[in-house]
């Protein structure tokens, strides 16, 4: 049912979570003073622009 409900208001579990790498770029981009770096260096460097999720509709809003 997740999956529906995700299906249909066009969001992605893989691509539409927050991430390090989109909030320091946020940060620098409204010149905010940059938070901490988590301790976990995936969560720290992942980049969920770079992993393919799998859905066609996802890579088309892109």
């Amino acid at each position: 049912m997740a999956f529906l409900t995700r299906r249909l208001t066009g969001r992605c579990e893989t691509h539409d979570r927050p991430s390090q790498p989109r909030i320091r770029d946020l940060e620098q981009q409204f010149d905010i003073e940059p938070s901490a770096t988590p301790d976990n260096f995936v969560e720290a460097y992942s980049n969920p622009d770079l992993i393919d999720c799998g859905h066609h509709w996802c890579q088309q809003r892109r």
